[in-house]
């Protein structure tokens, strides 16, 4: 049974029975190989209380499906796995080992949407599987599990109102699986749902709440000897220092500068009341002018990205910060007289959207590390309008004019690693990059020149007064050891690029309580 070969024969002959039987109907077979497998098998082996034995040939199964392309089948196979060494009745450290196992392979396999929604369907039956009080050792494999499901449900998902209930839902499940154990392991547990929980509460903006949720966890594991959970002390560590955190990082409401889009409206509006405007407007679809719309998503966007800047800070977590010349990404304003000629869809609104390879590369980033910008409050449709390509980041701060600077200095001293995207020394960027060399923060950042606004065509149609040409000799940034060319980011394995991410991942591996000390200190 153990023999590599003989395991490979017997899994290879249980799924060339599995299609026989499907041939009669894919339902009802799948019901007929499920008891031959689970209950005719072990009997039929003489496997006897060798559950072990079973299990180990039951997960062959999922992974030969896996390695066939069958990714449906395999979960299918786990989730009847799951049901039958969950189930109270077998020994105690076979369950264990089962549910430990399945979760691992559950995360392991979840690679898009559709395997993830399958592992955390496998995943909650097994939790929903051993819902009253259990042996401890079985309850900290399920918890575990449970943590596994609310970590795979927030896992590259838009988090609007329901997804936040929903995963804070499976927080509090979680923490009240918890409540009251001795245990160490479900101590930890337990501190862990509740830290989450309120890290996903600030995200929503919904400091409260996380208020609320830092003051459990101090109330509850503050008086625990130091060391004896390295989990809950960094869960302590952080409750107690975050309301410290939340009291110095505070952004306030996003400033919107709308003169493109209340241009926008003006015209849309002229297009339509005018002669056979309406008539034009409805064969053109009814385009509608968004002001309203996107003004809501902005702020939206604005405080919910303060509100994760405060959860990476409260947690310790490294961050980058980007900064940039605004027109890098795209500028917007009244055209030069006599540019748009056409008089059944007057206008003088100009959105330009400039493109560029390093721009490119830096959207990637803001996409699977965590990195704030600064948005741009003049920009046509306030970053939000159509993707044509250009730099777009997920999380970023609408800022006021007159407190910018306060947040981006802020900013400036608690990031890990800086990014500064430039093509011009604008008043601004000039201002931050005084900021950088006086915090001492040279060496942490990375200066990406980019030419692409020396493009001349845009210009004609939109005048603009560009500052001065930033070159790698420029004397503003002869601090900065660490100079690159856009273009130079688009190269596989890129040096300086590659050098951000090892410093992020440096940091990550510093203690959390050393982390928060030296973030409270800045």
């Amino acid at each position: 049974m153990t023999d590599d070969m003989s395991t490979a024969g017997i899994v290879a002959a249980a799924l060339d029975r599995w299609d026989e039987l499907r041939e009669a109907g894919p339902r009802a077979g799948d019901e007929r190989f499920r008891r031959w497998f689970f209950e005719d098998v072990p009997v039929q082996a003489g496997l006897g209380d060798d559950t072990d034995t079973h299990a180990f040939l039951s997960f062959e199964v999922a992974a030969e499906l896996f390695d066939r392309g069958r990714a449906g089948d395999a979960f299918l196979v786990l989730r009847w796995l799951g049901r039958h060494f969950a189930r109270a009745g077998l020994r105690v450290d076979t369950r264990v080992r089962a549910i430990m196992a399945l979760t691992d392979t559950c995360v392991g396999r979840a690679a898009d949407q559709e395997t993830k929604d399958a592992a955390i369907g496998v995943l909650r039956e097994v939790v929903d599987a051993v819902r009253a009080p259990d042996d401890v050792r079985v309850e900290r494999a399920v918890c575990r599990a449970l943590s596994s499901v609310a970590h795979l449900t927030g896992r590259g998902v838009t988090f609007d109102r329901a997804k936040t209930r929903e995963l804070a839902a499976l927080w509090r499940e979680l923490a009240e699986r918890c409540r009251g154990s001795a245990d160490p392991e479900l101590r930890d547990w337990r501190a862990h749902a509740v830290g989450n929980e309120a890290l996903l509460w600030l995200q929503a903006d919904r400091e409260d709440h996380a208020r609320r949720l830092f003051a459990v966890i101090t109330a509850e594991f503050g008086a625990d000897r130091p060391g004896v959970s390295p989990d809950v002390d960094v869960w302590v560590n952080r409750a107690r220092l975050a309301p410290t955190v939340l009291d110095r990082f505070s952004v306030g409401e996003a400033e919107l500068k709308l003169d493109y889009l209340e241009r926008q409206r003006h015209w849309d509006r002229r297009r339509r009341f005018t002669g056979l405007g309406f008539v034009r407007w409805l064969l053109d679809g009814a385009p509608r002018n968004h002001l309203r719309e996107l003004v809501r998503r902005a702020r939206d966007r604005h405080r919910k990205s303060a509100g994760q800047v405060r959860a990476w800070l409260c947690a310790g977590e490294p961050f980058v910060l980007l900064l940039r010349n605004f027109d890098l990404t795209e500028r917007s304003g009244i055209a030069r007289d006599g540019w748009w000629h056409d008089p059944e869809h007057p206008a003088d609104h100009v959105q330009v959207i400039n493109l560029s390879r390093g721009g490119r590369v830096l959207g990637e980033l803001a996409a699977t590390v965590p990195l704030v910008v600064v948005a741009s409050t003049t920009a046509g449709e306030l970053e939000l309008g159509p993707d044509f390509g250009q730099f777009t980041a997920p999380v970023r701060l609408y800022l006021p004019d007159e407190t910018w600077f306060d947040t981006v200095s802020t900013l400036i001293a608690v990031a890990d690693q800086v990014i500064v995207w430039a093509a011009e020394l604008s008043p601004g960027l000039a201002r931050e990059l005084e900021a950088l060399t006086a915090e001492g923060r040279t060496d942490d950042t990375l200066v990406v020149l980019d030419p692409s606004l020396s493009d001349p065509v845009p210009g004609a149609v939109l005048p603009r007064t560009g500052g001065e040409p930033l070159t790698p000799e420029h004397p503003a940034l002869a601090p900065f050891p660490h100079v690159v060319a856009a273009d130079e980011l688009d190269v596989p394995g890129c040096p300086p690029l590659a050098r951000v991410l090892d410093r992020l991942d440096a940091a990550r591996r510093v203690p959390v309580e050393q982390r928060l000390a030296r973030l409270t200190a800045r």
